[in-house]
């Protein structure tokens, strides 16, 4: 849904280390968003039959007709694929595919998606195109997948040209933006107390006033629905009879909205951190702060496990959870002096904490940032793996600049539901966040009200996700999977019908296909992506 958590942006680890499990990160909440998973919308659109027309409404023929010119990204001028693709392997090639602003008029003008694509060395096997979309809402796909690299989604580059697009509204496609400080909900006010939240989020109203886009016009035509339809003229453009399909997170949603509308053009699709298929920013965030914690804890209990001996957090997993949540109540008092000269505050060592535990490259980490902040011993290399993945999930590049991910993900969940919490909504549920998490809940609390100010209406269009004429689907959550809950998973397969095929595996991690240490998950993936082999309905990886 909207989620408070973008697919784990490769993992949430660094556009520079391609395989690294933080690159993948459904930008989880970012403490000062926080999300909720993914939802999705259009406006104005009826279900549509097949290309080039939705049911009664006009022809969109000749978006169909078209081919994307690929040219090597190296030569691209559009400063922010530019910018996106800066470090990408020298085979990256972009382009460009031209969509309406909206399906239901297209006189109303038209956008242009940036895409890109790894082609795959054996030709000569080659199973098609594999379009990836790597959730957040408001993920760059050109960003993640040059972070990725074409061979950093385990196998599935040894046979399909890797695909991606930065979708309406996200990156270089028009991108909507709400400030030129590209962070306007970061108000000085304070978002985590009962007593700051109205404040908060008067503040966070104005600031979202300010919203616009650039070149304009797509603000009110963002979302899953519109999106949905955006791939599959993509599909055509590539040639592909059937859209091959990776969804990461949101990328799940947007997934089942698209085999909604088009089950006839569903190829092989897998959908990794599954999203929930009708989201409310309330329930959304709440059952989100609830798995956090649930994440928290594992990771906590995996170390006390070991004994005092091996374990800096101690043996017992209770004492050590007590600890931990004073610690973090404590940093609202008084700030700790951190490495590189930095002052920790309770919302950064949330945002960072949330990163480790969103990759499952961070995870070892998490006791010892934890052990840091209770027993004031300095966290070494978790500290440093701990603000990668914060900085990543928050959009922050290389070069020091924000990226628009966060405004886009407000209006893509904003534009996908109908549902809108005031202040006072928040404070009569401020005590049901705390009592799920005493760590993350305050900082999330402000998730439900995430719409509260947003320039527009939404509704519910994108709920509607059964496909039951679609051929079968393979959906996987980790049990542990911290901003996608592991409940979410039966949830979107009850909603898409026969369809679903769903597995899951013991560890923890946001979208883990592709990490190195999720050998099992990727040999399954792999079998049915390359081979069309699927594991049984519930089958649990070990």
């Amino acid at each position: 849904m909207t989620s408070v958590h973008r697919r784990p942006r490769i993992p949430l680890l660094s556009s520079l280390a391609p395989r690294a499990p933080f690159a993948r990160l459904p930008r989880v909440a970012t403490v000062s968003l926080p999300l909720a998973a993914a939802t999705v919308l259009a406006h104005g659109l009826a279900g549509c039959a097949g290309p080039g027309k939705a049911a009664g409404g006009p022809d969109t023929g000749s978006y169909y007709e078209q081919s994307v010119s690929w040219k090597p990204c190296a030569q691209e001028r559009d400063r922010e694929v530019d910018r996106e693709t800066d470090t990408s392997d020298t085979r990256a090639e972009c382009g460009w595919l031209k969509v309406p602003y909206t399906y239901a008029d297209p006189r109303k003008g038209e956008l242009r998606l940036a895409v890109m694509r790894y082609r795959t060395r054996d030709q000569d096997h080659r199973a098609g195109s594999l379009v990836v979309n790597f959730g957040g809402p408001g993920e760059s796909g050109l960003k993640q997948l040059t972070a990725y690299g074409p061979d950093g989604i385990s196998k599935a580059g040894t046979r399909y040209d890797l695909v991606t697009f930065d979708p309406r509204g996200v990156g270089a496609s028009s991108p909507v933006r709400c400030d030129e400080d590209r962070d306007p909900r970061r108000t000085g006010e304070d978002g985590t107390s009962r007593a700051g939240m109205a404040d908060y989020l008067a503040a966070q109203e104005k600031a979202l006033k300010r919203c616009r886009t650039e070149p304009g016009g797509v603000l009110r035509h963002v979302g899953t629905v519109n999106t949905a339809r955006d791939m599959d003229v993509l599909r055509a453009a590539l040639g592909e009879d059937r859209l091959h399909y990776l969804g990461y997170s949101y990328g799940s949603r947007l997934g089942a909205v698209y085999a909604h509308h088009f089950p006839g053009k569903v190829g092989r699709m897998v959908m990794d951190g599954v999203d929930e298929p009708a989201p409310d920013m309330k329930e959304t965030t709440l059952a989100q702060t609830a798995a956090y914690h649930k994440a928290l804890r594992h990771a906590v209990d995996t170390c006390t496990r070991k004994g005092d001996e091996d374990c800096v957090l101690g043996s017992d997993t209770d004492d050590a959870m007590e600890e931990i949540e004073e610690a973090f109540d404590e940093l609202d008092e008084e700030p700790r002096d951190w490495p590189d000269g930095r002052r920790l505050d309770r919302d950064t060592a949330v945002a960072e904490t949330m990163g480790l535990l969103r990759s499952r490259a961070g995870l070892p980490e998490v006791p010892n940032l934890l052990a840091a902040l209770v027993h004031h011993v300095r966290p070494g290399e978790s500290a440093t793996m701990a603000r990668a993945a914060a900085e990543r999930a928050d959009g922050k590049g290389t070069d020091g600049r924000y990226d628009n991910s966060d405004d886009a993900l407000t209006a893509v969940n904003c534009a996908d539901t109908a549902g809108r919490y005031r202040a006072e909504d928040v404070l009569d549920a401020y005590d049901d966040f705390v009592r799920a998490s005493p760590v993350f809940g305050p900082s999330m609390a402000a998730g439900m009200a995430l719409c509260t100010g947003w320039p527009g209406a939404g509704d519910d269009a994108a709920r509607d996700v059964g496909a039951p004429g679609a051929p079968k689907i393979l959906m996987h959550t980790s049990e542990y999977d911290p901003a996608t809950p592991v409940g979410w998973l039966p949830r979107m397969a009850r909603a898409v019908g026969p369809s679903a095929v769903t597995m899951t595996d013991p560890g923890g991690g946001h979208g883990v296909y592709g990490s190195a240490d999720a050998a099992c998950v990727n040999e399954r993936i792999d079998a049915f992506l390359l081979d069309g082999t699927l594991p049984r309905d519930g089958t649990r990886c070990t």
